[in-house]
């Protein structure tokens, strides 16, 4: 897996006026929020030329979907924002066509699942996404 210098990480918990503590394990999902998901979408496409803000805004945008829809689990709920937000994911690729980028997708996207119960709530966007911008959905 390719990852980003840390000190992007902290740049974008700036941007995004969010916390980055060292001791935060899961820093996408610790600071992930729903009701910011909008504001984080522009984040990323603001940011979009930049592989390695664009990686840590990515987990952030799709933790914040993904917590959106626990918090409303009706489908319906993402069914307005599922194309904004595939657009945004492709074009964060087609600017960097970096391949942590490519990963981070994949990693969302849980290829090797078939089931509902055994992805993301999201994953159905990624895959689209990854559809879209030509890589492999199995």
């Amino acid at each position: 897996m390719i990852y980003p210098g840390g000190d992007s990480a902290v740049w974008v918990a700036r941007l995004a006026n969010i916390a980055h503590e060292g001791w935060m394990q899961d820093w996408p999902i610790e600071v992930s929020d729903p009701a910011r998901l909008d504001e984080f979408v522009g984040l990323l496409l603001a940011n979009k030329a930049d592989w390695e803000l664009s990686f840590w805004l990515l987990d952030l945008v799709l933790e914040s979907a993904e917590g959106d829809l626990v918090l409303t689990p009706a489908q319906d709920d993402l069914l307005g924002r599922t194309e904004p937000l595939v657009e945004a994911l492709a074009a964060v690729w087609e600017a960097t066509q970096a391949p942590g980028i490519a990963q981070r997708l994949e990693y969302w996207a849980c290829l090797d699942a078939s089931a509902p119960d055994e992805m993301f709530i999201v994953s159905p966007l990624v895959r689209e996404t990854r559809r879209r911008i030509g890589h492999s959905t199995r």
